[in-house]
């Protein structure tokens, strides 16, 4: 059995109902995903004929008799086996088992292609974490250097290397998550998001940054490049990579640098 389901405003398919099944496990389909096959009058969302799809593997005249969904011919029970959520002979089984493989790349594939985008966005948050940490350990380096060399107050002398051992640890702790973001770690997604949701404090660009990182980690999408089924497909598709623009790694190295001159500058100022 064959159907088609919408994307956005696109019609994809035909995929076989073991290729279905698998899009709605990695959340490309959804109980409201319109969904059509041969048969119906028109496009319904998932949910309302789930129930149907489920009975879908066709039952013979006779009891315990089924039909393959290769060959059509009757069989009983103990003359076939369950493939996906049909019924296959055992002179069927090589073909519809080299179709499964084949139907396994294919949406694999699909998935892959239409998340790649959003992978590679929230990979980038993990560069902003490691950029966001080098300048905090950099900045908290050059404040206890000035305050142990310097002649402060021992109050505020103290509290100046408080402070910078605070801004250790949250750097640390910030190169921790953006490797786990990175890795598509699923665990990430949690302190990724508590840094994310204090961000919203800083008025103006920090807030919409961190709003759009908020999006890109707890959207539909963002769920599905975590999860353990996806992690299954980038494994079968190594060979799609997603380019990230010269534009992009220009914009980035600016950024290090300019982090790095405000540090050098700082120091020097102190001095």
């Amino acid at each position: 059995m064959e159907w088609f389901y919408a994307s956005g405003s696109d019609q994809k398919g035909p995929v076989e109902q073991v290729e279905l099944d698998r899009l709605i496990q990695a959340g490309v389909i959804t109980r409201s995903t319109l969904v059509w096959r041969e048969g119906m009058t028109d496009w319904k969302p998932y949910d309302e004929v789930a129930g149907v799809a489920a009975m879908s593997p066709s039952i013979g005249s006779g009891e315990g008799e089924v039909v393959c969904s290769e060959c059509g011919k009757l069989f009983g029970m103990d003359e076939t086996i369950r493939l996906g959520s049909g019924f296959v002979c055992a002179n069927c089984k090589p073909i519809a088992m080299q179709k499964l493989r084949e139907g396994a790349n294919s949406t694999s594939e699909q998935i892959r292609q239409e998340h790649i985008k959003h992978e590679a966005s929230v990979k980038s948050v993990g560069i902003l974490y490691f950029l966001a940490a080098t300048a905090l350990i950099l900045l908290s380096v050059s404040l206890m250097t000035v305050t142990l060399g310097g002649s402060r107050s021992s109050d505020l002398g103290v509290f100046f290397v408080a402070a910078s051992f605070f801004g250790l640890l949250l750097g640390v702790a910030l190169i921790w998550v953006g490797i786990g973001v990175r890795g598509l770690k699923s665990w990430a997604r949690i302190p990724a998001g508590i840094l994310s949701g204090i961000g919203l404090l800083y008025l103006g660009l920090g807030t919409i940054v961190n709003a759009y990182i908020l999006y890109l980690l707890f959207c539909q999408k963002g769920k599905t490049v975590f999860s353990d089924e996806y992690k299954r497909v980038i494994a079968e598709t190594p060979h799609i990579k997603y380019r990230t623009s010269i534009v992009v790694w220009v914009l980035l190295g600016l950024l290090l640098l300019l982090i790095g001159m405000a540090m050098v500058a700082a120091l020097v100022g102190r001095r």
